[in-house]
């Protein structure tokens, strides 16, 4: 089979490596060519130029944030549509505004700062916490700086800092506006609330007439009509349509064990905070006011002005810490302080948070999950070594019916609607392939998150359309009977509403009760607009809110105010008050950035971004944009 596939793509070898040699003119982001010449900037603003390496670092570390957050590699399409790469753009014009401004007033710091900055930079320090020459210089060969660029970026920081807080230094927000937010959204309430079912109405609904049908469903005709659909073929290949191909070897299943001992054979753990003291008689005098309760290790923290992070030790292995700190610390078996014991950087107290017990996998019970493991991964790299032949066949004119006959690729159809979810279509970047393709486009090969491909055909696309009244008879009906049930408790509702304003109780209806309730909550088993009616009522008055196919009703008991006079509440105040400082200063610094970017000549080689974004993406552009245009 592979033999013919290879046959039909002999003539396009030439366009390959014309492709290759394409590619390869882009490689390195420095050697952007453009006119004969090499670009290094992206933009500028006035005299403050953005290189590529600045704009290709900041691209590539917000798709390594997006690509953590979502579990997996985003691909193209998504980051298009996320923005990252028009958020990127505008934070580094941002950026250079404000640094164009600094260079204007002349505002600078000298090397002594610099040094200063340098030798404070945990990343560059050694295990006595002093500065290490070759941490410093391994970090920048990392990052491709040298020393000259990487003062310049410190003195840059630094100069911003000095504007920014010229900008913000006095901004306090008013405190009537802290204790409006406060009043707003710390008000609670108590109340009851009773539900209403159908069994409680004193004559059950009955049977809908023909009328009252046609009603219904003219009423209501979109819950009736048929979304749009996408009749679609499609052909699809995954690594499991292929594990019967592949046959793991038990030597490589023997070395994978070995190579990962660190899964398969975890050691006892501890996690850990270290105080380190000067003396012997040091620690011996904390650790005996711990004994004595008069001070906790958090205290002893905040004397030294350290908080748990600067302490924290993570999760440690016995060889993590001095052999004389691991046979007290490995011997306990309780959380808590233990010591003084002398460490690697002297005497010292250690605080066990968690015990992590060790943790064994033998090889025959890792066995499976090793060859399963295995055999995916094969199993990919078979289905990525048939793209490309697959790829051909479709570039010359085969159908996707021919591909899964000549190939392994499997053939089927759905009828694709908004809210398809089942097989193929579970998959989220099939989904949104299908709602991007229209009737005659050609169908691509596309990825799936697990490692397998697919093309689609839209074979006819179906406007919505109101289905008719015998074929959803059913469902009108049904509907009808929950309106009117929802209509006749709403009257019962409104009886017992009017006894309950003038006094009465709830009767024989099982009430519950809610205590210190805030709008922002939750209550099980109600709908949401009961809390929000809650809260537009006074005391000793009620409310309805209907549900789906109930009705619910809440007498409100007490009203609660936001007290500010408890401690805590004070402590939440001023919480609050600096988090709208906060906001306010990082508004004014947008409004201030922003009017320099307006007044300076800004300018962007969308080129050289679109040319960056498709090596970073895999295809994609950074938008729309003019080429060395003004912004």
């Amino acid at each position: 089979m592979l033999g013919s596939m290879r046959a039909k793509k002999t003539n396009k070898t030439v366009i390959w490596v014309i492709l290759a040699l394409l590619a390869l003119g882009l490689i390195g982001f420095g050697g952007i060519g453009q006119g004969g010449g090499t670009i290094r900037s992206i933009g500028q603003v006035g005299e403050e130029k953005i290189s590529t390496d600045i704009y290709a670092q900041a691209l590539n570390r917000s798709l390594a944030n997006l690509s953590q957050q979502m579990g997996r590699t985003v691909s193209a399409t998504e980051a298009q549509a996320f923005g990252i790469q028009n958020d990127v753009l505008q934070g580094l014009l941002t950026t250079a505004a404000l640094d164009n401004e600094t260079t204007r007033l002349g505002v600078s710091i000298g090397d002594e700062a610099v040094q200063t900055q340098l030798l404070a930079n945990s990343a560059f320090q050694g295990l006595d916490g002093s500065f290490d020459i070759e941490s410093y210089e391994f970090a920048l060969e990392r990052s491709g700086w040298s020393p000259a660029e990487y003062d310049n970026i410190l003195r840059k920081d630094a100069a911003r800092a000095l504007l920014q807080i010229a900008v913000v230094t006095g901004l306090k927000s008013q405190g009537t506006q802290t204790q409006a937010l406060l009043e707003f959204d710390r008000e609670n309430r108590d109340f009851v609330w009773a539900e209403l079912t159908a069994s409680m109405l004193d004559t059950p609904v009955a049977e809908p007439t023909d009328a009252q049908i046609q009603t219904q469903y003219e009423a209501t005709p979109e819950a009736y009509t048929a979304p749009l659909t996408r009749d679609i073929t499609y052909a699809w290949l995954t690594p499991e349509m292929l594990s019967d191909q592949v046959d793991i070897d038990e030597a490589l299943v023997r070395e994978s064990y070995d190579l990962q001992s660190d899964r398969f054979n975890k050691p006892e753990k501890r996690s850990l905070e270290r105080i380190v003291f000067g003396s012997n008689e040091e620690a011996t005098e904390a650790r005996n006011l711990l004994d004595a309760g008069s001070v906790t290790f958090d205290t002893l923290l905040a004397d030294r002005g350290l908080t748990s992070a600067d302490v924290d030790l993570g999760e440690v292995e016995p060889g993590g810490v001095s052999a004389t700190a691991a046979d007290l610390v490995f011997a306990t078996e309780t959380t808590g302080v233990v010591g003084p014991v002398q460490s690697s950087l002297g005497p010292a107290l250690f605080r066990i948070n968690a015990i992590l017990t060790a943790d064994f996998t033998s090889f025959e019970d890792a066995r499976a999950e090793i060859t399963a493991e295995l055999s995916g991964e094969a199993a990919r790299r078979l289905v990525t070594d048939l793209v490309t032949d697959i790829d051909d066949l479709l570039a010359a004119g085969d159908s996707l019916e021919t591909l899964a006959t000549d190939t392994d690729m499997e053939l089927g159809t759905l009828s694709f609607t908004a809210s398809t979810a089942d097989g193929i279509a579970a998959y989220e970047n099939f989904r949104t392939i299908a709602n991007q393709t229209n009737a005659g486009d050609f169908p691509e090969i596309n990825d799936l998150a697990d490692g397998g491909i697919f093309a689609l055909r839209v074979d006819k696309v179906i406007d919505p359309a109101l289905r008719p009244l015998n074929v959803v008879k059913d469902q009108v009906i049904a509907d009808w009977k929950r309106a009117e049930t929802l209509r006749m408790l709403t009257l019962k509702a409104d009886n017992l509403k009017a006894d309950l304003d003038a006094g009465a109780g709830f009767g024989s209806l099982e009430i519950h009760s809610e205590t210190a309730a805030r709008r922002t909550g939750y209550i099980e088993g109600t709908p949401p607009t009961l809390l929000g009616e809650v809260f537009t009522i006074d005391t000793g008055k009620t409310t309805i809110a209907a549900g789906a196919s109930s009705v619910f009703i809440a007498r409100l008991d007490q009203i609660n105010s936001f007290d500010d006079s408890i401690a805590e509440n004070q402590t939440l105040r001023d919480a609050v008050q600096q988090q709208l400082d906060s906001q306010i200063g990082n508004d004014l610094l947008t409004v201030f950035a922003n009017a320099l970017r307006e007044e300076a000549d800004v300018s962007i080689n969308q080129t050289a971004i679109n040319q960056i974004n498709v090596q970073l993406t895999g295809g994609t552009n950074g938008g729309a944009g003019h080429n060395n245009g003004n912004m």
